[in-house]
């Protein structure tokens, strides 16, 4: 903390991580240099350590000051982040099975919607419940076609089918969760 302060007001992180630092330094070669100096000068093991975390410390400024290493930026702990993806991080467990779940649908999606206007409904279904667009905004889309009732209809008509399939897609599952998954197309916009 002491040669830390005398390059200027040092962060409780960057202290943290130069502790890490010495400790790294101390360990190195399997202590073999703590090990020696501590059975050759045993009342001197305290100087020797705060020595060890100065010149960590004072090594630690004299790089980030350089030229190499960005000059005057600020340091940014590693203690600052949380390493673990979160739930709507990419790669993050929620966010795979959410992109899982997305692909279910679209397939009972491309099952339910037949004829020349698949790709039109399709695209209305994930305007409506990705984009979160209202039946009015996607009727004014001049690629739609369709009156605000129409693109309506296609919606639950698609909704009906998709429910339908999950319904009917697994025999041996319990009902109640497939028309918990297939109410849930109802109640949220995801």
């Amino acid at each position: 903390m002491r040669a830390a302060s005398q390059w200027g007001e040092p962060s409780r992180a960057l202290v943290e991580d130069l502790i890490q630092t010495t400790y790294l330094k101390l360990w190195e070669g399997g202590r073999r240099l703590l090990r020696d100096f501590a059975l050759q000068q045993p009342e001197a093991i305290l100087g020797y350590l705060k020595k060890v975390a100065t010149n960590a410390a004072h090594d630690y400024f004299r790089h980030s000051k350089s030229q190499s290493s960005g000059g005057n930026e600020p340091h940014i702990s590693t203690s600052d982040f949380d390493p673990e993806a979160g739930e709507a991080a990419d790669g993050g467990e929620g966010k795979i099975a959410f992109g899982i779940w997305l692909d279910e649908i679209d397939e009972h999606l491309t099952r339910c919607s037949a004829g020349p206007d698949q790709e039109r409904d399709r695209t209305i279904f994930w305007l409506y419940f990705r984009q979160g667009m209202s039946t009015k905004e996607i009727a004014s889309l001049p690629a739609i076609g369709l009156s605000a009732k129409g693109v309506g209809s296609v919606i639950e008509r698609l909704k009906n089918g998709i429910r339908e399939q999950i319904l009917h897609a697994d025999p041996d599952s319990r009902a109640d969760d497939a028309v918990q998954k297939a109410n849930s197309l109802e109640n949220s916009y995801w």
